[in-house]
């Protein structure tokens, strides 16, 4: 079973966290001995960082109840956690290290000194993955340090404006990169049709940069939209992607 470092809406006095002149990343939760459970490296043991606040709010966000509360902790109190608990272990042995949110991208410049301290104590560096939200430009310098670039742009089902998730600029930037996916959540089969339209038309998006993800926060829910996914993503020559973790502990937090 997962492993809870910090506990999502679990409220602490912030003097506890803010030692005199470190950096304070806000945290909603952070847990080990777990799987990535989406995407290009579904599957792959795991420890998550998820960050607090979003640039978006989304009508099927699985964590907005996670997200939306945090507190801070400093950098060297995460560092001490993840060896305490034998994370940084894991990491040497392959287990991924997952930046997630809400968006991790809000606190990049406190991830990079995060990472920095990281290398500095332990020797290495662990592979790094974010999941993102595609509408925060990376600093090259976090860029850098970034294995993986998990980026979930959100169609007109997330229920948000178009001038407010679709940034073309941010787009074409992580488009480039050569560790660059694109999760895109479907409910329909007309999904592809925008998906269409206002990414790959457009240049921003390879089609073999594309992964389609059913829509469904419960087991029950990805029963209903699983099957369209793969037919679209057999269709129209893109990968797929389950929801691993919604399918072996259905909806739940900490995983």
């Amino acid at each position: 079973m997962p492993n809870t470092l910090i506990k999502s809406n679990t409220p602490r006095i912030t003097e506890v966290a803010k030692a005199e002149g470190e950096v304070c990343l806000n945290v909603a939760e952070m847990f080990s001995h777990t799987i990535q459970g989406e995407g290009i490296s579904i599957g792959v043991p795991a420890t998550f960082l998820r960050l607090q606040n979003c640039t978006l709010d989304c009508v099927w966000c699985d964590s907005t109840e996670v997200w939306r509360s945090g507190s801070p902790y400093s950098v060297t109190e995460l560092l001490d956690m993840m060896e305490r608990s034998g994370v940084v272990t894991s990491f040497m042995n392959g287990h991924h290290l997952i930046l997630t949110g809400g968006s991790p991208m809000l606190q990049q410049t406190k991830l990079v000194q995060l990472i920095f301290e990281f290398r500095k104590r332990f020797g290495f560096k662990p592979y790094i993955e974010i999941e993102n939200e595609a509408v925060i430009q990376a600093r090259p310098e976090f860029e850098f340090l970034v294995d993986q670039w998990n980026n979930s742009p959100k169609l007109s089902n997330s229920g948000m404006k178009k001038p407010s998730r679709y940034k073309p600029e941010v787009l074409a930037n992580l488009g480039r990169l050569s560790n660059s996916w694109f999760k895109f959540v479907v409910d329909t089969e007309s999904d592809w049709l925008e998906i269409e339209k206002d990414f790959i038309i457009t240049g921003l998006v390879r089609r073999d940069q594309i992964i389609l993800m059913p829509k469904g926060q419960t087991r029950e829910e990805l029963q209903l939209t699983r099957e369209m996914a793969v037919n679209l993503s057999i269709e129209y020559s893109v990968r797929f992607s389950d929801r691993l973790h919604v399918t072996v502990w259905d909806k739940k937090t900490g995983v």
